[in-house]
């Protein structure tokens, strides 16, 4: 048998969930120290794993005092350049997926920590998984100009910034490489989140009923349907048309389901999976 080529280190865990893509590190001690350039790299997808996140796994002790998470474990969320995050929906969603599988959550819903509060996520039949977002919060009309063309939308705060334009313009022709002109000014610095970033989706209401996202962030260009920035698209659209229930968006990983409830969390349901699982080269992450 050939020798290995890595110095065992911290165990990993690939996946997605509602369309994200996330590396799980596993911590359950709370001993990894990660830098933001030792997150940047692990995130990186040529010379690293890849993610759109990274979230550390620690156990959360035993007679814990009040004021810590309720759940038995913590997801300390870090985004892709390295920055810590509140909370991530879909993460916990492939957090909550990973636990049950390997069988340290027992099955149904889970309460994780996170440093945004406690969330909590469901692994239902299939892997289909609901997890917890924020509630939206309708900030205003805005306006964005994309390759010519202006379009009208609603700004809104729900896990993080974004402008949510319909439009009857097929969004599959419209030329995301562009970089579009935003209005900030109507973004106000309480919404809670870092104004620039903004993210963008264009929507079409299908005659089905369902919608068709794309999103843009400004200066990174076209990103998957992701899980806020659906959230964000179906509470607009609720709020214009006075239309409630269920809202299902069309996403390159299968149907996305999202439930509104005023003041309630958002729910946002869709597949979740396990990629590959593996150890960490324990003398290239004590490089970085």
């Amino acid at each position: 048998m050939p020798r290995p080529c890595v110095e065992p280190g911290p165990q990993y865990a690939k996946g997605h969930c509602c369309g994200d893509g996330f590396l799980l590190l596993l911590d359950p001690d709370d001993r990894i120290r990660l830098s933001d350039d030792a997150v940047r790299a692990l995130c990186d997808p040529r010379t690293g794993l890849g993610g759109d996140a990274l979230l550390r796994l620690v156990r959360t002790p035993r007679g814990r005092p009040p004021g810590r998470p309720r759940g038995d474990w913590f997801a300390d969320v870090r985004n892709p350049d390295g920055s810590h995050a509140l909370t991530c929906g879909p993460g916990l969603g492939l957090v909550a997926r990973y636990l049950t599988g390997a069988g340290l959550a027992p099955p149904g819903e889970i309460r994780l920590g996170t440093r945004g509060g406690d969330a909590r996520a469901t692994v239902g039949a299939g892997g289909r998984t609901t997890v917890e977002l924020p509630p939206s919060r309708i900030l205003g009309p805005s306006e964005v100009t994309l390759d010519g063309y202006a379009f009208t939308g609603t700004a809104v705060a729900l896990d993080s910034l974004h402008l949510v334009c319909p439009t009857e313009l097929p969004v599959s022709g419209l030329d995301l490489t562009r970089e579009p002109r935003l209005d900030l000014a109507d973004f106000p610095d309480t919404s809670g989140a870092m104004v620039p970033d903004v993210a963008l989706s264009f929507v079409n209401v299908l005659p089905t009923g369902r919608l068709r996202v794309r999103v843009h962030r400004p200066r990174v260009g076209e990103l998957p349907s992701r899980g806020s920035a659906v959230c964000a698209a179906a509470a607009v659209i609720q709020h214009t048309t006075g239309r409630g229930g269920p809202s299902v968006v069309e996403s390159a990983s299968g149907p996305l389901s999202v439930t509104l409830g005023g003041n309630e969390p958002t729910l946002l349901t869709g597949p979740a999976g396990i990629t590959s699982e593996g150890v960490l080269d324990a003398r290239w992450l004590a490089s970085l």
